[in-house]
This record gives structure tokens, C-alpha cells and sequence, in this order.
């Protein structure tokens, strides 16, 4: 299987029931995985921007259209982020309540490298044409 997000990150997600036969590059987690997902990637530093609840409706899954997003504050820090990042997608799937449907979770981690401002440069990677 090609890699969807990082290999590190692939393990932790992969628990659950990958959904690429249905076109759609990730995994489908139930409350107990994705709760135990947001764990580890806290704890490997990569914020979560956000997720969708998804809804099994043999043999496929379907989104419910019930989402939740974060996004990085200006001034947050990576770390700071990661933490409040964990927490928001924590919060919203332990209180998902869906009646007589069996839910499930995706989640879009954060896999972005770290921007650094440089002097010679405004963004790693991008040279800054103004003079300084």
C-alpha cells in the first residue's frame, strides 16, 4: 500500500479499516481506536486539524457530514497546538453521540513540516526577493 500520510503516522492510523477501495485514501476508526490514535500522535508531536464522522451503511462507509476542524493560532506554539489539537478532537469524539448507527472517525493529522524564518530567507525553502 502507498504510503497516505507518513509511514510513522500510517502505523498508528492503520488500526482501523482502510477505505481506499471506496476511493477514499484513509481509515475509518471506531470511538476506541481513534481516541487511542489521538494518543499516540499527540504524543509523536503531529497535531490533528481536524476529522469526519463517518457512518457504516453495509459494506461501505459514509460520511455523516459531521465535522470538527483546529486550526494553529498565531503566536501558538507547535507544542501548544499539538496539545489543544489532541484535546479539541478528543473532546468532540468521546461527546459524538449518532443514535442507532455504529459511527466511526477519520482524522487529518498535521503532517506539515515546521515553517522557520530565516535571514536570508522569509519561509525555509522560499527565497525572500525583498532586500533586507
Amino acid at each position: 500500500m502507498k504510503i497516505v500520510w507518513s509511514e510513522e503516522v500510517d502505523a498508528v492510523l492503520s488500526v482501523g479499516y482502510f477505505m481506499g477501495p471506496s476511493g477514499i485514501r484513509n481509515w475509518a476508526l471506531s470511538k476506541n481506536q481513534a481516541i487511542a490514535a489521538i494518543e499516540k500522535l499527540e504524543h509523536m508531536g503531529v497535531a490533528i486539524l481536524g476529522g469526519d464522522v463517518l457512518v457504516l451503511t453495509e459494506p461501505r462507509y459514509d460520511y455523516s457530514y459531521d465535522n470538527w476542524n483546529c486550526e494553529q493560532q498565531l503566536g501558538e506554539s507547535k507544542t501548544e497546538f499539538v496539545r489543544r489539537s489532541a484535546e479539541i478532537a478528543r473532546n468532540y469524539i468521546e461527546n459524538y453521540k449518532l443514535y442507532n448507527v455504529k459511527c466511526f472517525f477519520e482524522l487529518a493529522p498535521d503532517i506539515r513540516p515546521p515553517l522557520r524564518l530565516g535571514k536570508d530567507r522569509d519561509l525555509e525553502g522560499f527565497d525572500d526577493p525583498s532586500p533586507l
